[in-house]
């Protein structure tokens, strides 16, 4: 399942972020890498979402969403 799935609300795992490049990178810095535990808060337009990490929260799109792969706790 990937993160543009993830119901608002639930809790999930990352199993694996299939991003490249700067990017990916920025994303790893943020907290959002395999075995972050994370939480759909909100959904925005054309699928976009927030997503907490902890006390921090990122907005991401959803081609972005798309591309991270998530277990259910």
């Amino acid at each position: 399942m990937t993160l543009a799935l993830l119901p608002v609300g639930l809790d999930a795992v990352v199993a694996h972020v299939n991003v490249d490049g700067p990017l990916g990178a920025r994303l790893a810095e943020l907290g959002l890498r395999p075995g972050a535990h994370v939480r759909t808060t909100h959904t925005a337009a054309a699928g976009a979402r927030v997503v907490a990490l902890g006390a921090d929260r990122i907005a991401l799109d959803q081609a972005t969403c798309g591309r991270v792969q998530i277990s259910l706790p």
